[in-house]
C-alpha cells in the first residue's frame, strides 16, 4: 500500500498530537510547557530536528518558518529543551504503526541489521563520543547507530545510538532480537559478517528467529570443523547440528 505525500503528513501530524496529549511522559513540566499559543508549535519543534542539516539554526528556521514568523535561534533552543528526548523515540515507533508493510518474502519479511558512525560536532568535554586524533591535531565526535531496516518495505524497525566509546554492533543486534521476539510476524533476520557470533546465534535460537548471516571463511570452518566440504562449493544446502555451549571442555567437543 502507498501513501500520498499529504497522508503521509497527516498521520505524522496525527502522531505529534498524540504525543502533546501525553504530556505528562514527553514533557520536562508539563503543567507549563506548550500550555499557551506562542509562534513556536510541539508539531514545529518536534520537525525542527528532523529537517536540521548541516546549515546553521537561523537557515534551518527559515526553511521551516519563512521570513513573515521567523522566531529567534534562542526561542528554538528553549522549546527544544522542553522536550524529553524519549518524545523523538515514541515519534518513530508511533509513526511506523501508520505505514502498512505489506512486502514479504515467501510470506517472511526480511530484516537487516547494520551499524553506521555518525559525525557529531566537535566537543572536547564530551569523552564518550571524542575519538582521540594524533598529536597536534584536535580529535572528533562520533556516535554509532544501529539500525533494522525492512528491506522490501523500505523502513526502519528500530534504532540503537551507542557512544563510540561503547560501540557493540553485536550487543545492539541482540537487544534488537530479544525486543521483538514477542511478534508473531515470520522474520528472516539478514546481517553482514561483524555480526556473526555464537552469542547471536543463540539470541536467534532462543527467541525461535531465523536469521541469514555472512561469516569469515575461517568462522565457518571453526564452527563446524566436521564438515569441511560446505566450503568446497559456492553452494551447499545442508542440515548442520551445532551444539551452543559456555564451556570448551573435552566432553562438549565431542558432542
Amino acid at each position: 500500500m502507498s501513501f500520498t505525500v499529504s497522508e503521509i503528513r497527516q498521520n505524522l501530524f496525527s502522531v505529534f498530537e498524540s504525543l502533546l496529549a501525553r504530556r505528562d511522559e514527553f514533557l520536562k513540566n508539563p503543567s507549563s510547557d506548550f500550555t499557551r499559543k506562542k509562534k513556536i508549535s510541539f508539531a514545529q519543534t518536534m520537525l525542527f530536528p528532523m529537517i536540521a542539516g548541516a546549515d546553521n539554526v537561523a537557515t534551518v528556521l527559515l526553511d521551516l518558518f519563512g521570513e513573515k514568523d521567523l522566531p529567534l535561534p534562542s526561542a528554538m533552543i528553549q522549546r527544544r529543551n522542553q522536550i524529553k528526548k524519549e518524545a523523538f523515540q515514541e515519534l518513530f515507533y508511533q509513526f511506523n504503526k501508520t505505514i502498512s508493510c505489506n512486502k514479504t518474502f515467501h510470506g517472511y519479511r526480511l530484516i537487516a541489521c547494520d551499524g553506521t558512525r555518525l559525525n557529531l560536532p566537535y566537543n572536547y568535554a564530551d569523552h564518550n563520543t571524542l575519538v582521540d586524533n594524533i598529536d597536534s591535531r584536535k580529535g572528533f565526535n562520533q556516535a554509532h547507530l544501529n539500525a533494522l531496516y525492512d528491506i522490501l518495505n523500505d523502513t526502519f524497525l528500530d534504532a540503537e545510538v551507542q557512544s563510540i566509546k561503547e560501540l557493540d554492533e553485536r550487543s545492539a543486534f541482540c537487544n534488537f532480537l530479544d525486543k521483538h521476539s514477542s511478534s508473531d510476524e515470520k522474520v528472516i533476520y539478514i546481517a553482514d559478517r561483524g555480526y556473526a557470533s555464537l552469542n547471536i546465534f543463540s539470541h536467534a535460537i532462543y527467541n525461535d528467529q531465523l536469521f541469514l548471516i555472512r561469516m569469515k571463511e575461517h568462522d565457518a570452518l571453526s564452527l563446524c570443523p566436521d564438515q569441511p566440504h560446505l566450503l568446497d562449493e559456492s553452494y551447499a544446502d545442508e542440515t548442520v547440528t551445532i551444539h551452543v555451549g559456555r564451556r570448551r571442555k573435552r566432553c562438549n567437543k565431542k558432542l
